[in-house]
């Protein structure tokens, strides 16, 4: 640790220096993921062949292959797709790519470590949700929109070794300092498990940035980071709201959303918001979408009819 703060050139007092060491030395440096290391290995590997991939579904945790046969089915996120096209483990990791599926597999192993990262793990994937969303809707290419995604996801993954340390240690860190630091823990982690660079950048950025009279990517998932920390401060989770299509068939097209978290897959469908008729007719007829605290289920959800521009997972 001292040694990627002097590479960073970080004025880290001695205290906080002594802190982070520790937290490297007991909780990074001794990470188990729950499963064999050789999954990211082969993830690595962009030549590696179709059955080599598909016997990894073998070596994860079932939550994780469910979450991942879940995204890459998503109506959202592809479009509509046949049945079956993404129906193996090795045509999941195809349709998402190599590296994004050697991240998501490790974020999701991290989240799933401890149930006190529960809240942690909603803001996360919340918010990689809305950062895809709005880089699609700024035109980016899918590559950056494969960056915004995966950035959001890893913004705040120094806060999982914190969070494990207090476990362990049966003590509190000040917020202060892990506010403070949690990107050089987060960029430890991504060394550990030689993760791609732009990751780093995404950690160790200070700044909102244009690029070409437009958002650079980094910005995007500042707004997606604001959005989601307001709302999971306000509500406990992501509450989006977004007009409905005025072409009556497509109303008609009724879907189900499938709301996925680390340990749980569940349908679920979405509740409208009601509003008097002055207001309806005022705003227009609006729903609200509701990506739910990570693991939440709820019972007393509702039909709804599916519009391409509802935000949810």
């Amino acid at each position: 640790m001292e040694s990627l703060v002097a590479e960073m050139k970080r004025e880290v007092p001695g205290p906080d220096l002594a802190l982070l060491c520790d937290i490297h030395e007991t909780v990074i440096e001794k990470l188990n993921l729950g499963f064999d290391p050789s999954v990211l290995i082969v993830l690595d590997n962009e030549d590696a062949h179709q059955h080599e991939i598909e016997q990894l579904k073998f070596k994860i945790k079932e939550q994780i292959l469910s979450r991942m046969m879940g995204r890459a089915n998503s109506v959202v996120l592809f479009g509509k797709v046949k049945p079956g096209d993404a129906g193996s483990f090795a045509k999941i990791v195809l349709r998402m790519g190599m590296k994004p599926s050697k991240i998501y597999i490790l974020a999701m192993a991290l989240f799933l470590l401890d149930p006190a990262l529960e809240t942690l793990a909603g803001r996360s994937f919340s918010r990689a949700i809305l950062g895809r969303i709005l880089a699609e809707e700024l035109g980016f290419k899918s590559t950056a929109v494969e960056r915004v995604e995966m950035g959001s996801l890893l913004l705040e993954i120094g806060r999982i070794p914190a969070t494990l340390y207090e476990i362990r240690s049966a003590t509190s860190l000040d917020e202060r300092f892990v506010s403070a630091w949690h990107p050089l823990l987060g960029l430890a982690i991504l060394r550990k498990y030689d993760l791609p660079g732009y990751l780093e950048e995404t950690l160790l950025h200070s700044h909102f940035s244009f690029l070409h009279r437009s958002l650079s990517p980094l910005a995007v998932i500042d707004l997606a980071d604001l959005v989601v920390r307001q709302s999971f401060s306000q509500f406990g989770k992501l509450v989006v709201e977004s007009p409905l299509p005025d072409d009556p068939a497509r109303r008609d097209d009724r879907i189900d959303l499938r709301i996925q978290h680390a340990g749980s897959v569940q349908r679920d469908r979405l509740p409208e918001v009601r509003r008097s008729a002055p207001a309806a007719a005022k705003r227009g007829k609006v729903r609200r979408s509701e990506v739910r605290k990570f693991g939440q289920a709820d019972n007393n959800a509702q039909p709804f009819s599916y519009s391409p521009n509802i935000i949810t997972s």
